[in-house]
């Protein structure tokens, strides 16, 4: 470390930093760019990361009473599903597989066949041009907090507490993790009733039916757990919710270039055996059956979230910011019975749901998340600039005693600030300004703080980190000054 100096102590403002209000009428439309996948990686059964395709599965039919003599029993292989209370995952999967993809893929690679794709080669310029890195269900959060009120349903009014830095020109963000004492007391509390754990088991075994884990081939998971058990006709394998197929995207929302990560469900084969065979993106869901208007506005608002989601409408165009092609929902009754599935393109989604009476545009939803990361990056650069300027005060202070400090820039000049010295990786980790984006009720406003590191580091996570990145990456993303100078 730099002459072991006393980290430099600047003032940690609890009070927000910057406050943005809820408007009280629409914004106007902001352009949606077609998304384009940049990688792909895995998770295993014991959520370690592996930077291919392992996980990749591919939808079939799911058997149901309108297609089989007998719809699927949703409960089978419940009695082996353990639950796990959420804690959001940092973005280190996303960040690893933007630095090491490149040498692990392949030109000839496509994730998904004949699918839109940026070229390996370029992989790292993209990243270090990205105004965003985030996870699919953070953008999800910001793009729907426009419906978020007091008297709105309850899936509208979860608000969001996320943290954010600034490195380079670019916005990290991730969802706020508890603290290590929270998350002792989740896992203390007691579980949820046989019910409502039967109701989540519902839509991990509504995926296991509608996929394989190959194209065109019977399924080839491990058989039944139990000895001598006879598995469920479709069957597709036990759940293990560790296991996950992930895709990275680059899009555009409003001014800002955003790569985003998350899991995507399976895909389904195209014009199978022509020359134009492809594969495109499924979502799968799972929903009671339609019986009354009360129905149908729940099963609207699940699919008004999937459409912010995944599409919004710019002119006469569809673009989707994961790639999904269509969505298949799985009606079931009350005791876990597959009755029917439908299929949905997602491009028809917007129009599907503006013909119901929920009157939904998901451009309000839309503006105001564009709105959100441009005030947000707006007030984190200015923020980080002065704290730049007086870390570097302290350290020319301590330079007088200790010698010449080891600065690092950002790799990409062009960035907004590549001209500004950040500070050696182990200072780094010690103090990185970190920023807090909360709304919350009433949902009148969004709320931008700095996060103090003494907060930050109730989270348990703080460990070989420079602000909320792996120092590796910092290390990636950042180079030494003096290489600059010559």
């Amino acid at each position: 470390m730099y002459g072991q100096p006393e980290a430099p102590q600047m003032p940690m403002p609890m009070e927000p930093v910057a406050v943005l209000s809820r408007p009280h009428v629409s914004l106007p439309p902001v352009s949606v760019q077609q998304p384009v996948l940049m990688s792909t990686f895995s998770y295993d059964e014991n959520k370690k990361l592996h930077l291919d395709d392992s996980a990749k599965r591919w939808y079939r039919v799911p058997p149901t009473k309108e297609t089989s003599a007998q719809g699927a029993d949703l409960n089978y292989g419940f009695e082996h599903f353990q639950d796990k209370p959420h804690i959001p995952d940092p973005l280190d999967s996303v960040l690893y597989t933007l630095m090491y993809r490149q040498a692990a893929q392949s030109q000839n690679n496509e994730a998904v066949l004949r699918a839109p794709q940026v070229p390996v080669e370029a992989l790292e310029s993209e990243v270090l041009r990205a105004h965003i890195i985030t996870w699919r269900g953070i953008m999800t959060k910001l793009c729907t907090a426009w419906s978020c009120h007091v008297q709105a349903p309850p899936m509208f009014r979860e608000g969001f507490e996320l943290n954010v830095m600034m490195l380079g020109d670019t916005l990290i963000i991730e969802e706020a993790a508890p603290t290590v004492q929270q998350v002792m007391a989740m896992q203390s509390r007691p579980s949820k009733s046989k019910q409502a754990l039967r109701s989540t088991y519902y839509g991990y075994s509504f995926e296991s039916y509608c996929t394989r884990d190959r194209p065109g081939h019977a399924p080839t998971a491990a058989p039944a757990s139990a000895p001598g058990a006879v598995r469920a006709p479709g069957w597709g394998g036990d759940v293990n919710t560790n296991v996950q197929w992930c895709h990275i995207v680059k899009t555009k929302l409003g001014n800002s270039r955003i790569v985003m990560g998350g899991e995507v469900d399976c895909v389904e084969t195209i014009d199978a055996g022509t020359e134009s065979e492809r594969e495109g993106v499924v979502e799968l869901k799972t929903n009671l059956p339609i019986r009354t208007p009360e129905d149908q506005t729940k099963l609207d608002i699940k699919m008004l979230r999937i459409c912010t989601c995944l599409s919004a409408h710019v002119a006469d165009m569809q673009s989707y910011l994961l790639g999904v092609r269509s969505v298949v929902i799985g009606f079931r009754d009350q005791q876990g019975m597959l009755l029917s599935h439908q299929t949905y393109r997602t491009a028809d989604l917007p129009r599907v749901v503006r013909a119901r009476p929920a009157q939904w545009n998901p451009n309000d939803n839309l503006a105001f998340g564009a709105t959100i990361l441009d005030f947000v990056r707006q007030h984190v650069r200015a923020d980080m600039e002065s704290w730049c300027h007086q870390f570097a005060h302290q350290v020319r202070t301590n330079e007088a005693k200790w010698g010449p400090y080891a600065w690092h820039v950002h790799r990409t000049t062009q960035s907004f600030l590549a001209h500004l010295p950040l500070p050696a990786p182990q200072d780094a980790e010690r103090e990185y300004p970190v920023y807090r984006v909360s709304f919350q009720p009433p949902f009148t406003q969004v709320v931008l703080r700095r996060v103090p590191p003494a907060e930050l580091a109730m989270d348990g996570r703080r460990q070989q980190r420079c602000g909320l990145v792996p120092t590796e990456f910092y290390r990636w993303a950042t180079m030494p000054m003096e290489q600059v100078l010559i």
